[in-house]
């Protein structure tokens, strides 16, 4: 009986012992470092638990990698752990890393695609956030045989990659990266499209195309559904809709500012050349964009907006308000460019910035797809020759000019000299 009670002790002391040590292991730092140092690992998909132990064990931060693989399966982590990027502390505790590979990729790890990029914007965004090849992902986006496969109905990708933050890391290719955001785009866009009230007699790609543009010029969230009803009271009448972002597509030029050269760019992507939507998406709209363009603010009869430079529009219904608009603007600009700080602090007044003169003024009056902070301007000064007759004073009359403007002077007038102005 004392022999047996011995033993019996024995084992017990030894698995006390034994849990103990295992727990030590388990759930105690591997090392104690004096200064706090991250690892980057990198798990690609499909990798076994073994595989994964000898990542971590190249990494210095798993010291026995069966002792690993014995946790995980004991704890139940062997067939859950997340392909992805991670950053894991020096020293952590088997568990702690278990855990860590288990809840996938952080926030910090992962990439985060704004609203309104174009499809090169975003490849160089992933190329920079994940080290996947930005050449093959503008080479497979622009690929129309692998847009249709993803179920785009055009010939490139753009307008369809989904703004959404991605578990996107360096071991993925440039297809899994573009297939995963295409199919988010497809699903939300479906059901936004679906949803009870939503406007009719658009095709997707029309939708994509629409509220691209409205991604474009929107610089405040609120005022999406206004300009969305913009287009769709000029595009009724067949205005054409003079958006200077699709010039800046046309153009592929990314700058802060539109010039009245620009608008004869010969390209079907240009709305002040052409009537109607351009033939696809100039950037990449979010939910925002599309449900704003699905539900445009009701009964709207305003044809013209102009930036006023704090991110803000001021919206009209008929030519001679828009011109209205634009002087205020103009000279609220000039008033902003010619103050001088002054008070506490100031030893001596800064050098006189002077406003620019009238006809200086570049046509700008929406930001290009790349930019949110532009300021509009209005249409340049008249010629020195003007025969101009006025007969109506609403977007239904009839206006002829011969000075160059920045939008039709109503929803059926005639212009002999180009057009600028309109959506400012």
């Amino acid at each position: 009986m004392k022999r047996q009670h011995r033993i019996r002790r024995t084992l017990v002391l030894g698995g006390i012992v034994g849990a103990i040590l295992l727990s030590g292991l388990l759930f105690f730092p591997a090392t104690v470092t004096r200064h706090f140092e991250m690892r980057e690992v990198i798990i690609p998909k499909g990798a076994s638990i073994e595989e994964i132990s000898k990542i971590l064990e190249a990494k210095d931060l798993v010291g026995n990698p069966r002792l690993f693989v014995l946790a995980a399966r004991v704890l139940g982590y062997d067939r859950g752990l997340k392909a992805g990027r991670f950053n894991i502390p020096v020293g952590s505790s088997i568990y702690r890393i278990l855990r860590q590979l288990a809840r996938g990729m952080s926030s910090q790890d992962m990439v985060t695609i704004p609203e309104g990029l174009r499809t090169d914007q975003i490849a160089r965004h992933i190329n920079e956030r994940a080290k996947i090849d930005a050449i093959g992902l503008m080479t497979l986006a622009n690929d129309s045989t692998f847009a249709r496969s993803l179920g785009v109905p055009a010939d490139k990708v753009e307008g369809y990659l989904y703004p959404d933050t991605y578990p996107f890391y360096p071991l993925l290719t440039p297809a899994e990266v573009l297939r995963v955001m295409v199919e988010r785009a497809l699903r939300i866009f479906g059901e936004e499209m679906a949803l009870p009230g939503a406007r009719q007699g658009l095709t997707l790609h029309q939708l994509v195309t629409l509220a691209s543009i409205v991604e474009a010029e929107a610089q405040v969230p609120s005022e999406r559904a206004r300009i969305a009803a913009v287009f769709y009271n000029r595009l009724r009448l067949g205005m054409m809709l003079q958006s200077d972002p699709t010039v800046l597509y046309a153009l592929g030029v990314w700058r802060g500012r539109t010039y009245y050269r620009d608008l004869d760019v010969k390209s079907p992507y240009n709305t002040y050349r052409n009537k109607g939507l351009p033939p696809g998406p100039i950037c990449n709209p979010g939910k925002d964009a599309v449900h704003a363009v699905l539900f445009p603010l009701a009964d709207s009869t305003e044809y013209y907006f102009v930036a006023r430079g704090d991110g803000t529009h001021i919206f009209s219904r008929t030519w001679e308000e828009h011109l209205k608009a634009i002087a205020h603007v103009r000279t609220q600009a000039k008033r902003e460019s010619t103050l001088v700080p002054t008070g506490p602090g100031v030893t001596s007044a800064p050098p006189s910035i002077g406003a620019p003169s009238a006809s200086a003024v570049p046509a700008l009056r929406a930001r290009p797809v790349s930019s949110k902070d532009s300021v509009a301007i209005g249409p340049p000064p008249p010629p020195k020759k003007v025969a101009a007759k006025t007969t109506a004073k609403s977007p239904a009359s009839t206006k002829k000019t011969t000075a160059p403007v920045k939008k039709p002077t109503a929803p059926a007038k005639k212009t002999t000299a180009p057009a600028k102005g309109g959506t400012s």
